[in-house]
């Protein structure tokens, strides 16, 4: 599967905190950042019907992650 890269600012310090919280945690910044992105999208998916018509309306990949949690969705919301 593609990857596609994000860039973002972030304050020295706050960037020295992040790399440390990785290390200690065993797992890249990106992975780290990746996991807590799609934690707060599932959330908003589920909480928002406007983002989750965005997801249910969305064509991907089979057995993508995005094509995992539109499934996912379509069961938890059968009647949108």
């Amino acid at each position: 599967m593609a990857s596609k890269r994000v860039n973002f600012n972030m304050a020295s310090e706050c960037h020295a905190l992040l790399k440390s919280v990785c290390a200690i945690k065993r797992i890249s910044v990106s992975e780290y950042c990746y996991q807590l992105i799609a934690e707060d999208f599932a959330q908003l998916v589920r909480n928002d019907q406007q983002i989750r018509n965005l997801l249910i309306s969305g064509d991907y990949p089979n057995k993508s992650k995005a094509d995992l949690l539109k499934k996912q969705i379509k069961e938890e919301f059968p009647f949108e």
